[in-house]
């Protein structure tokens, strides 16, 4: 009795203890809500959202200043989601795959491969990126213990040890914060007007940095690492009888990635995958210096041109079906999209 009393105590301590550190967690953690890269509330809000969607999109930041689901939606009828965070390794875009699929039902889903064709350094704003806003749960768990690199599993499983010293930084804002307000009405899409002032000069930030990784992306372990991603991905796809296509969004900086493009995309068919590189289509879409934020990203004019060549393509390739686009909130929304944009 006194042995069952003993472990019913230290259950109960336990609980405690992890319930204590969880609100830690939401009290420290970085909130994220200033636009446009309000991260929480894009990865934070998927997990609010009740609605299914036809069509998701994975990846690093490429993804989401790329897809726009509500531009998608007023051309199409079809709903979407951008679920994705930067320099996002396909490793964990495969858990984010997974994710979603236990809350979601896409007939169809898109992952950029952009973090498989230059070898990422995962530090601590990486990890943070891609794990503070992802709910717990068995996967999450699995990706910690089996795809987090090993300094930073503890940050990754509760961000209070990589955020506890915002003692002097918390406001109002973290002391009142529910999780269950997280939501975006660009559905994960991040909205960029005009250029960056670097990229007006023609700067690329920390270029010697960015050749390196590009270099350095077949490294061995690495490329297995991604190949064993991409095999997951396709897996889980097959498993919930989705459609995968892997792609390659536009990127003014196409001439650096070029060739490791083609050699991955050679692995991606060796693999029986679909993959599509609309870089191979820049011209037909128009495209030109004044569409991109930065060499890396579209600004808004630019994605709304790539959305177009998107949707005409894949309505040729019998992926999307049109039908009428009808939902009061989501044409509010892209209302809202159309003032913002300006």
């Amino acid at each position: 009795m006194k042995k069952f009393l003993r472990i019913s105590k230290s259950i109960i301590f336990l609980g405690i203890l992890i319930f204590a550190c969880l609100q830690l967690n939401n009290l420290f953690m970085r909130k994220s809500l200033s636009g446009p890269w309000d991260m929480g509330n894009k990865i934070g809000g998927f997990f609010n959202e009740v609605e299914d969607y036809d069509v998701m999109f994975f990846g690093t930041s490429h993804t989401y200043c790329s897809f726009e689901p509500l531009y998608i939606y007023e051309k199409t009828g079809l709903k979407s989601y951008v679920l994705s965070s930067q320099k996002q390794p396909l490793k964990i875009t495969a858990t984010y795959v997974k994710e979603a699929f236990k809350r979601k039902n896409p007939k169809v889903i898109f992952v950029d491969i952009y973090g498989g064709i230059f070898n990422i350094t995962e530090d601590l704003g990486v990890v943070n990126s891609y794990s503070d806003y992802l709910p717990l749960s068995i996967n999450k768990l699995i990706m910690i213990g089996t795809k987090v690199p090993r300094g930073f599993k503890a940050p990754a499983l509760f961000p209070l040890v990589a955020y506890h010293s915002r003692w002097d930084e918390l406001k109002d804002e973290d002391y009142k914060f529910d999780k269950s307000t997280y939501n975006d009405y660009l559905k994960g899409y991040v909205l960029l007007k005009d250029q960056s002032q670097d990229f007006k000069k023609d700067v690329i930030k920390d270029k010697e940095q960015l050749m390196e990784s590009i270099k350095n992306f077949d490294e061995e372990t690495y490329l297995k690492e991604n190949l064993r991603a991409i095999d997951e991905i396709i897996e889980t796809c097959k498993k919930n009888g989705a459609q995968v296509y892997f792609v390659k969004t536009p990127i003014y900086s196409y001439s650096y990635y070029k060739d490791n493009i083609k050699v991955f995309s050679k692995y991606l068919e060796d693999r029986g995958a679909k993959f599509i590189d609309f870089n191979d289509f820049y011209h037909e879409m128009g495209l030109s210096k004044k569409n991109f934020y930065d060499p890396h990203h579209l600004n808004v004019s630019g994605a709304e041109k790539f959305n177009d060549f998107f949707i005409d393509y894949m309505k040729k390739e019998g992926v999307f079906k049109d039908r009428l686009a009808k939902d009061k909130s989501w044409l509010e929304n892209f209302k809202k999209y159309n003032i913002n944009k300006s």
